[in-house]
């Protein structure tokens, strides 16, 4: 019997919303799909927008780790901390897999712009 491996899937997503219903301020959410299906995701303020686009996701989650052991009381540092460390060996395969999605993505992009290009 043979058993199928699932190709590793990543996903990184950043969004400005309120999540803190009691506030009217803003947040920036960082979200990262890590390779056991489950979201790693940290928030920052409005005015401190995290820079993301085109980093791979192993400088997100670096980047989201810093954020958590900047802060003086987490009640769920050690487990999300725990959860990074236990990927940390695949972050070469989760930044391959990546990278891939994003050239498919952006060649699809391609593909569909060159419909509008005037022919010579």
């Amino acid at each position: 019997m043979t058993t199928e491996i699932k190709p590793l899937s990543c996903a990184i997503i950043k969004d400005l919303g309120r999540y803190n219903f009691a506030s009217n301020e803003k947040q920036w959410n960082v979200q990262v799909l890590m390779p056991d299906g489950k979201w790693l995701s940290e928030k920052w303020d409005e005015d401190d927008e995290p820079a993301i686009e085109g980093e791979p996701p192993s400088e997100v989650i670096a980047m989201i780790e810093a954020r958590l052991k900047s802060y003086w009381i987490c009640t769920r540092r050690e487990e999300t901390l725990a959860r990074i460390e236990s990927f940390r060996p695949m972050f070469p395969q989760i930044d391959d897999a990546w990278a891939r999605k994003q050239i498919e993505s952006l060649q699809r992009r391609i593909s569909s712009l060159r419909h509008h290009l005037i022919e010579d």
